[in-house]
């Protein structure tokens, strides 16, 4: 098997690419997410001199900071809406709405930004560390936009974030973006999320107990997959973990900070809810 797989370059002059996205709307174009901010576009296998989309001003990227997550919206040949994520100067994750500029499809229009507006008000999500920020955003099978969040940082997770039921820290999210331009949050909540309805649970929350899901995917249907949602939650020093989601599987607990992999870690306080899933 391992002779059947050969390397080629692709391209290259880049700086610190993080993620590599299918243009929906043309086979020949795909996006580089560069960890500085900038969005460079590969357009026939060659490079263009102009980004997509240059978010350099206001990306903080240092250490695990940066531009962290790229989405194209489902429909993005007719509404060409994009999303990112970022870690700006004051040590905030955000996420944004472009719209793909007028007059040239190969660039975003920086003018269209639009950062969502989450629980508690604030068009960011406040982070107490420097690390752990997750940042990787996938529409699913559904339609839906998922975006991993990291625990907030340092390590073991001191504040217990992944398992409380009022921050978004440390969670698995899934929320519906296909609102109109003049939605105040820029996403509502699918009627379907677990734990909708449930006293004291943010609606937004699809799944507890995540460290840091840096890369994660989903089994496509499109090319023949189950739907399964397969999240790599990069540990803390002896285990790794990768967890696997049956599709439609939402509201699980993964365990962090008081599992990890198949393993106790820190259990002084207790989950929000059991079972947790290894």
């Amino acid at each position: 098997a391992a002779a059947q797989l050969i390397a080629q370059p692709v391209v290259s002059g880049l700086t610190q690419p993080v993620a590599f996205v299918q243009d929906p709307s043309d086979s020949t174009v795909q996006m580089v997410v560069q960890h500085d901010g900038r969005i460079r576009v590969l357009k026939g296998g060659v490079l263009q001199t102009t980004d997509y989309l240059d978010l350099r001003s206001v990306v903080q990227d240092a250490g695990e900071q940066g531009l962290l997550g790229f989405a194209f919206a489902p429909d993005y040949a007719t509404s060409g809406r994009v999303y990112v994520l970022f870690v700006d100067f004051s040590n905030r994750e955000v996420v944004s709405r472009f719209v793909r500029s007028s007059t040239n499809p190969l660039r975003a229009d920086a003018a269209t930004r639009f950062d969502f507006l989450w629980p508690g008000g604030q068009r960011y999500i406040a982070h107490p560390f420097a690390n752990h920020w997750g940042g990787n955003m996938v529409f699913g099978p559904d339609g839906y936009l998922y975006i991993g969040l990291g625990d907030g940082g340092s390590g073991d997770d001191p504040m217990h974030n992944a398992q409380n039921p009022q921050l978004l820290l440390g969670k698995m999210i899934r929320i519906d973006v296909s609102v109109p331009a003049s939605d105040i949050e820029g996403y509502d909540i699918p009627a379907t999320n677990p734990f909708v309805g449930l006293p004291g649970v943010l609606g937004e929350i699809w799944s507890f107990g995540l460290r840091n899901p840096w890369r994660w995917s989903f089994d496509n249907p499109r090319h023949g997959g189950t739907g399964a949602l397969v999240i790599a939650d990069v540990g803390q020093n002896a285990w790794e973990e990768v967890d696997y989601e049956p599709a439609g599987r939402g509201g699980r607990n993964y365990g962090w900070r008081n599992r990890e992999g198949a393993h106790n870690n820190v259990t002084s306080l207790p989950p929000i809810s059991l079972p947790l899933t290894d």
